[in-house]
């Protein structure tokens, strides 16, 4: 997928876009946050694709890092569902060509709704926007779908995706996220339409794991993904040793209370089942299929040995019949 980074000053015109930007096919321009790529957010991407097809356009995609919402304060908002590189790659999957990354900070924040259209979206060749039926854009997000039709002065044909539904509610990443926090990750699968996945470099911990006869890798996320609620979970895992199988294991998502004291950070780790190598410095991706139980502090060490070797059987035969 072709990549451009993008700044509020392209929009302010104080400088070009990036060479190659501009495409004499001119584009089929999915935009938005796009956090999780989920189900909602695939049919939008792949109505631009199957209209760019259609038109001989360029199906791409408009994004934003970080999320508006974090620049703006609002929500405490500061973790995310899918990395920037994951969000991409996820996207290329679903068919897109060209991403274009906006750099959102303050000064992009201030930029109206009619100065986006005309001094970004339109310089950049836009002929078809797909967008969610939410869709806001522009100072203060007075910028909508018919805005952005009146503001391209009849040159954009502007579509609007109405929401996918499951289970009766919309598919949202807010809705993702509240299963997340409850636990409730096979739910979130099916918004989704994949597992929800951590990535992280596997760190030296304090080889407890070891000593219960559970040795653990510990991940070290280099972004703030949202984090499950705490508890014990049966997991699939990419990454190991660069092979391209899957294992399978149980992971532990918390503050540890049997050892360590309150308020500290979360930590995730994971024991892979019928496995004895060295994991230190590799990325595993984590990717959580069947929530076990809460997060508990034993009595005793003897206790907890005994109860993750219960959570080792309960994983097992969660994952006995799953995908992977």
């Amino acid at each position: 997928m072709e990549r451009y980074e993008l700044s509020h000053a392209i929009v302010s015109g104080q400088s070009a876009l990036a060479p190659g930007a501009i495409k004499p096919e001119g584009l089929s321009l999915a935009i938005g946050f796009f956090d999780g790529v989920h189900l909602g957010h695939a049919e939008v991407v792949k109505r631009a694709v199957s209209l760019a097809k259609r038109q001989g356009l360029k199906p791409a995609v408009l994004t934003f890092d970080p999320h508006p919402r974090t620049i703006l304060g609002h929500d405490g908002y500061h973790t995310v569902l899918t990395p920037l590189d994951d969000k991409l790659s996820l996207l290329a999957e679903l068919g897109m060509e060209v991403a274009y990354v906006v750099s959102f900070d303050m000064g992009f924040a201030e930029v109206s709704a009619e100065r986006f259209v005309t001094e970004l979206l339109l310089p950049l060749g836009v002929k078809t926007a797909v967008v969610g039926f939410d869709f806001k854009f522009g100072h203060r997000g007075r910028g909508n779908a018919e805005l952005l039709r009146t503001a391209g002065g009849g040159t954009i044909d502007v579509q609007v995706v109405e929401p996918v539904f499951q289970g009766g509610a919309k598919v949202s990443s807010t809705r993702i996220r509240e299963m997340l926090s409850a636990g409730r990750c096979d739910e979130a699968e099916k918004l989704l339409g994949r597992p929800y996945a951590i990535t992280g470099v596997v760190v030296h911990g304090d080889a407890r794991g070891r000593l219960l006869g559970f040795p653990t890798a510990n991940m070290k996320p280099d972004v703030p993904y949202v984090l499950p609620l705490h508890g014990v979970y049966a997991v699939t895992i990419d990454g190991v040793d660069g092979a391209a199988d899957t294992r399978k294991g149980v992971i532990n998502v918390g503050l540890r209370p049997t050892f360590d004291a309150p308020g500290g950070v979360p930590k995730l780790e994971t024991h892979l089942f019928d496995f004895d190598g060295d994991l230190y410095g590799q990325n595993l991706t984590v990717r959580f299929r069947s929530f076990l139980r809460p997060e508990t502090k034993f009595a005793s060490f003897d206790e907890l040995k005994a109860q993750i070797g219960r959570d080792a059987e309960s994983a097992r035969a969660a994952l006995a019949s799953a995908s992977l």
